[in-house]
Order: structure tokens, then C-alpha cells, then sequence
């Protein structure tokens, strides 16, 4: 992973904002006028809320994402019983930026379903979430049987419908806000996977190969960003965890989720994007594309 780092401060991108398109290979490039390719954000830094402005920045800043009266969802991992600390849920300071940009622009509602894998009464205070949104209009909730609707999936493979949390499914504004860690299903986890948390029946995913079910969902729900959160990544003993941890300290952004979860995939040692096979197959279905153009900001 240091010789990663050290390729994307050294190498192409060796200015501040820089930009370099590539595929699942770092050391593959594409000429400068390849626009067509989607754009991934990684910001490096240690300031949260500065990490998130820059990145935000570049897709046209908060007001192309929020708006007054409207409705917004947001999806972190809040998944486990797990500390910020330990890197198993999303770091409460991006949710709290998201949630606080999302006020100050008087959207209407700001709702975050989570069905989590530990009870919500110890996943959710353990991941700093609550007392990070705490005094704002943000609710972080475990859906109840009345929350969700069953929806078609028309392209999907091995997954035609599901019961999704209907604040999703009627949010004006969507984002994915995961955090990327080792899983010993599907290898890493990231934001394609991250859906896995808003839906009823998460079993199925296992049962009726869980690397399809991945991309099935994907090609029905479309978020207008994805954030993933590299602060820490978890390399071993995920998803809960505790596991080993590497410290990137980057915030990954794109409106591509494929793209997004092939860069990050390269934060983790000895892992190329298409060794995750959702990934591959995301890429192979056309949900999203391996290649990218990737502009690095430091903060």
C-alpha cells in the first residue's frame, strides 16, 4: 500500500489537484481527453469537515445536492457495535457534515435507515453517530416492517425484488456514505455492498450469491453521490471487527459507485479492483465503470 501511495504522490498525479485517469492497474493511464471516464475524488487530509468541502466542492458544491424543502437520505455503515475507533461504521464527523450542510440549506427532512447486524440500542451509540447529529433534524432509525416497500428490480440477476426503506426510495437527494473494510464474504466492502444495510431480508444476499445480489441492487438504486469514508480501513476481521487497521486518511467521492469502490479497492494491500468479483461484475453489467479519471486533493 506505501508503494501506492507513494506512486499517486510521486508519480502522475504529483500536484495537489492533479488530474490521472486509470483502471484497476494504477500504473495504467489514459490520455487527458478520455472525458467520457467517471471522475473520483480522492481527498487526503486530517480534517473531516475540510476533506468534505473540497470534495464537494468539485461536483458543484452542496447546493447541486441539497435543497430547500426537499427531502434527503443518507446511508452510512452504522451497521455494528463498533467504535470510530475501530473502523467498522462510518466515521460519525462525514455523517455530521452531510447532516449539517443538509440544514443549513432547510431541506425538509433528512432521514437514515439502518438494519443493523447488532442490535440498534448498541450499534448505534457505539459508532458516535447519535451524539454527532444530536440537536439536528437527522433521524437515525432501524426500520420497522411498516418503513419499508417491496420493489421490482428488472435487471437483476439473481434478486427481482426487495423491501427497501421507503425514505430511500422517495429521498430527492440520495447519498451512499460507506466505510471501505475487509469482508469475508465479498472480499472488501465498500459502497456497492453498503446497500446490504437497507434492505429487509439481508440473508438472502447470502443465500442466493451474495457478489450478484450486490450488483443486482446496484442496478436498481442510483445515488446521486458516493462518499466513502478511507479515514481508517479495516484490513482483516471484517465487517464487524475488531481487525488490523491502515490509515489512509482519505474521503473518496464520485457519482460512479463502481469507480468509486475500484479506487479504494487499491487502498488495500495486495488487492486490485478486479479481484472483488462485485466489483468485476459491476463493471461487466455496465451498473458502473472500472475506469477512471482520479484527481487527488490535499487538504
Amino acid at each position: 500500500m506505501q508503494k501506492r501511495r507513494d506512486f499517486l504522490k510521486n508519480g502522475t498525479a504529483t500536484v495537489a489537484g492533479a488530474v490521472m485517469a486509470t483502471v484497476a492497474n494504477p500504473g495504467e493511464t489514459f490520455a487527458a481527453d478520455e472525458a467520457n471516464l467517471p471522475l473520483v475524488v480522492a481527498v487526503h487530509g486530517t480534517d473531516i469537515p475540510k476533506m468534505i468541502e473540497a470534495g464537494i466542492a468539485k461536483f458543484g458544491g452542496w447546493d447541486a445536492f441539497f435543497k430547500e424543502g426537499k427531502k434527503v437520505a443518507l446511508k452510512p455503515n452504522v451497521a455494528w457495535k463498533s467504535t470510530p475507533e475501530q473502523g467498522g461504521n462510518t466515521h460519525p464527523e462525514i455523517v455530521k457534515a452531510f447532516v449539517l450542510a443538509a440544514e443549513a440549506r432547510k431541506v425538509a427532512k433528512i432521514s437514515i435507515p439502518e438494519n443493523t447486524c447488532h442490535p440498534a440500542q448498541e450499534a448505534f451509540p457505539a459508532s458516535g453517530i447519535p451524539e454527532a447529529i444530536k440537536g439536528t433534524k437527522a433521524r437515525l432509525y432501524r426500520p420497522s416492517r411498516e418503513d419499508y416497500k417491496r420493489v421490482e428490480i428488472p435487471k437483476g440477476v439473481k434478486m427481482h425484488d426487495a423491501e427497501v426503506p421507503k425514505d430511500l426510495l422517495e429521498a430527492d437527494c440520495l447519498i451512499n456514505i460507506p466505510v471501505a473494510k475487509h469482508h469475508g464474504g465479498a472480499t472488501l466492502s465498500i459502497s456497492m455492498k453498503n446497500w446490504m444495510g437497507s434492505v429487509k431480508d439481508r440473508g438472502f444476499w447470502h443465500r442466493n450469491d451474495l457478489n450478484e445480489c450486490i450488483v443486482d441492487f446496484n442496478s436498481f438504486l442510483k445515488p446521486q453521490l458516493v462518499v466513502v469514508d478511507a479515514t481508517r480501513i479495516m484490513l482483516d476481521k471484517g465487517p464487524q471487527g475488531p481487525g488490523p487497521l491502515a490509515h489512509p486518511n482519505e474521503i473518496i467521492f464520485s457519482k460512479d459507485t463502481v469507480a468509486a469502490d475500484a479506487y479504494a479497492a487499491t487502498l488495500f494491500p495486495d488487492r486490485k479492483p478486479e479481484d472483488i468479483k462485485y466489483i468485476r461484475l459491476g463493471d461487466e453489467r455496465k451498473v458502473g465503470s472500472m475506469k477512471y479519471r482520479l484527481e487527488r486533493i490535499e487538504v
